[in-house]
């Protein structure tokens, strides 16, 4: 009986040691941290694929298109603001990319943008619009949990560490 514990055991962790990352953000249920002063989401867009250009000014912006291959993740922040003011409104974003195929991700610094990450800007502030590539920082995924520690890109940034649980 004894063995047969031990046995079922090493089945069951052998089979959970081979999930990849699809099969955790298939599950549909996460959580996640976020900054006190608003709310946050997560979008996982399955089967899509990050492309990522620029203008004539030179700032960057991304497009998606089906592919099967990828998924992108994107998670968002939202301050919380009154309805009143027209243009208080700030929202910061994260967006990257992944293979379907990922059992594990870990990049630091300039790897970062083997997964094409972006961080954007949303408001009403002249010169701190926009995305910016993120050529810094951490992201690892492992016991289906993903943590992102983002470099200081703008100044007065609310996103910086991040965990999303899956």
């Amino acid at each position: 009986m004894k063995n047969f514990a031990v046995l079922s055991l090493a089945i069951l962790l052998a089979s959970c040691a081979g999930q990849n990352m699809q099969q955790a953000l298939d599950k549909n249920n996460t959580s996640q941290t976020c900054p006190e002063t608003g709310n946050c989401t997560v979008e996982i867009m399955r089967n899509t694929a990050l492309l990522i250009e620029d203008d004539i000014e030179g700032k960057f912006y991304y497009k998606t298109e089906r592919n099967t291959d990828f998924t992108v993740i994107r998670y968002k922040y939202v301050k919380d603001t009154n309805p009143a003011l027209a243009d208080a409104g700030y929202t910061e974003e994260v967006v990257f990319e992944v293979a379907n195929s990922t059992k594990t991700l870990s990049y630091t610094g300039n790897d970062m943008q083997k997964i094409k990450m972006l961080f954007g800007v949303m408001c009403f502030c002249k010169g701190k619009a926009g995305f910016y590539k993120v050529e810094g920082g951490s992201i690892d995924y492992k016991n289906d949990k993903l943590y992102m520690a983002l470099p200081d890109i703008v100044e007065g940034q609310k996103l910086k560490d991040i965990t999303i649980s899956f």
